[in-house]
């Protein structure tokens, strides 16, 4: 029983150890088990699949192979071979039930935890994650997974501050009414994981193994309740994003040594966040920034401002000249607002346009309706919008409208309400800038949706006839700054910034930040990184800190999130490549994929790939890297 229990622990599957032992289920009866077994011993779906994998991996010989009939749940499995992934694994479970189950009955207990549960997934889904499995009173879940994200700490950590939240609010009444205190404990940890697809169709599942796995389990078991635990792999990857507090190192079991561990307080925001982008020298772009500080200079003088668009590949140093671009303009007392365009979706209130009304309001995000109220009625009684448009930036400012405003709200179409958003956005651009020159900032416009598009096409538009100017970044890989879109900022000019790769003397000067440039370490970072500033700054770290990891997770993570967006057969064609090399011919890739048609312009459109002569090579030697 021991060797059984040794093997569920390795699994992440200890839950099940006492389940085994009254079981008499020991390393001879193991060979034995089938799906069916399994399911009459009431395990969950996900980890009968996990266990009966796991049984056909151990017992390898023919003769201690589970039958034909045992293991006919293994077909989804065969077709669909596990993807490695750097993902951030969340383990949940909810804390005092047991003592809940000797106050009330099976039904009232069970409705209680189905809740509590219900919430827990919601805070998952809500910030992009995958429900994995159900455990119990407890949820195991990833982010990063099916589909990369290079975000995956960072989600992870909101949702699991989002489920605490949840969970506190619907148990809030239950301590007052019964003196019971039901509160859930999360542990997360960051790391590599094989993803595995478990079905198909409308019943695919998605579930997860490696060591994160138990890593992850056990900062969830360590944890205290109403605390969330993480580890210093998590704490690295979301730094800039979270306020932590730091914990005695905990020993995992088959870890050589004690992991170190930190309790989340909070989510920074990202104004916050990159502020910290300050930390790390600027270098280059001297030329950049001597021909914005002309553009600045032209649009005081004459009152006219343009659109500025700084663009680039991942990585490549654009919120950082952003920051040195607002700073020359704040010398100049310019008036800079910025805003984020966030990926994959936004919460209520956290679109660019909104945050930009708010801000030209200077009202908080977190201000209550009469903050709000009372600013709707400072701009109509100074002239800026006139009575008619108040609720159009009621809409803008997520104020509750009057009965009357909400019925002649809902009367109009979405040509209408959009025109008459735009129209207050123009009133207050103009009004604000005729006293104070204005830059405004919206990053990452590439994961903009065609009604934020619209509205700063509004903003680019109105800028051309007053004292402000728009800046935007984007990259270059789902750029939207197209002909479509200049054409409806009808006339106003453009200047574009192609970031590229820093020179020689500057990554080594980016470099010698971390590490001495002297040091061999220096000359490696250098070459692999090949001037894209945020592979140099992630390199430099961990050879600053002795890790030894081939490809930080950071990078590889925008590697990964990169290939997911790629069709299937382009996705298998530039996995194939990233096996031949650096460099590949069209022909052997052609043989190895089977498909003597494909032609790599895909890949290439994506920025993966470039021709070179006769041949092709990888954008960046780390794009092969990460995608092999």
């Amino acid at each position: 029983m021991s060797d059984v229990a040794n093997w569920l622990e390795q699994l992440g599957l200890a839950k099940y150890i006492d389940l085994f032992a009254r079981n008499d289920i020991d390393s001879r009866a193991l060979p034995e088990l089938n799906d069916q077994d399994l399911k009459e011993l009431g395990i969950s779906l996900g980890h009968r699949r996990i266990l009966l994998k796991a049984i056909q991996e151990q017992f390898k010989e023919a003769s201690d192979l589970p039958t034909q009939d045992s293991h006919r749940g293994f077909s989804a499995w065969e077709r669909m071979p596990g993807e490695r992934k750097p993902v951030t694994m969340l383990f949940a479970d909810i804390t005092g039930s047991t003592q809940l189950t000797e106050k009330l009955d099976a039904e009232d207990t069970h409705e209680l935890l189905y809740g509590a549960t219900q919430r827990m997934c919601k805070a998952v889904e809500e910030n992009r994650g995958t429900v994995c499995r159900f455990m119990g009173d407890g949820v195991m879940a990833m982010f990063g997974a099916p589909v990369a994200n290079e975000q995956h700490a960072v989600d992870a950590c909101a949702a699991a501050l989002a489920m605490q939240k949840a969970v506190g609010d619907y148990t809030g009444n239950l301590e007052q009414d019964r003196g019971d205190k039901l509160q859930i404990r999360v542990g997360l940890h960051s790391g590599e994981v094989v993803v595995l697809t478990i079905g198909e169709g409308d019943k695919v599942e998605y579930d997860a193994s490696g060591p994160t796995v138990p890593i992850a389990a056990r900062m969830e078991q360590t944890a205290t309740p109403g605390e969330i635990f993480l580890t210093e792999a998590t704490q690295k990857l979301a730094a800039k994003r979270i306020e932590v507090g730091a914990l005695a190192p905990v020993s995992v079991k088959g870890i050589s040594e004690p992991i170190n561990v930190f309790t989340l307080h909070r989510l920074k925001s990202v104004e916050e966040s990159n502020r910290s982008a300050m930390d790390v020298p600027f270098v280059g772009r001297r030329a950049e920034l001597k021909q914005f500080r002309g553009l600045l200079d032209a649009f005081i003088e004459s009152g006219e401002g343009c659109i500025v668009c700084v663009r680039g590949e991942p990585g490549i140093g654009k919120t950082r000249l952003v920051e040195e671009f607002e700073r020359n303009a704040t010398d100049l007392d310019i008036d800079c607002q910025r805003s984020y365009v966030l990926p994959f979706g936004i919460s209520k209130g956290q679109d660019p346009i909104r945050a930009l009304v708010r801000r030209l309001l200077t009202v908080p995000r977190q201000s209550d309706d009469a903050v709000r109220t009372e600013a709707v009625a400072h701009v109509v009684a100074n002239g800026l919008i006139t009575p008619d448009r108040v609720v159009f930036l009621k809409d803008l400012l997520d104020i509750p409208q009057s009965r009357n405003e909400s019925a002649l709200y809902e009367a109009m179409d979405n040509i209408t309400r959009m025109k008459g958003r735009q129209d207050v956005i123009t009133s207050l651009l103009k009004g604000k800038s005729a006293d104070r020159p204005m830059l405004i900032i919206v990053e990452d416009v590439h994961w903009a949706d065609d009604v934020t598009l619209s509205h700063l096409a509004s903003v680019g538009k109105t800028v051309g006839d007053c004292p402000a100017t728009l800046l935007i970044t984007s990259r270059i890989e789902g750029n939207p700054i197209d002909r479509a879109w200049l054409s409806r900022t009808e006339g106003t000019p453009l200047t574009t910034f192609e970031l590229g790769p820093l020179k020689r003397e500057e990554s080594l000067a980016l470099i010698g930040s971390f590490i001495d440039s002297n040091d061999p370490l220096a000359e490696d970072c250098l070459q692999r990184a090949a001037g894209n500033p945020l592979f140099l700054e992630q390199l430099s770290r961990n050879a600053k800190e002795g890790v030894k990891k081939n490809l930080p997770e950071s990078i590889q993570s925008i590697v990964v999130s990169r290939i997911d967006r790629l069709s299937p057969e382009d996705k298998h064609a530039v996995q194939v490549a990233s096996v031949i090399g650096q460099h590949f011919t069209l022909d052997l890739l052609q043989h190895l994929i089977a498909d003597d048609r494909y032609d790599c312009q895909r890949l290439i459109s994506h920025n993966l790939i470039r021709p070179e002569s006769r041949d092709f090579i990888f954008a960046h030697a780390l794009i092969q890297a990460g995608v092999y």
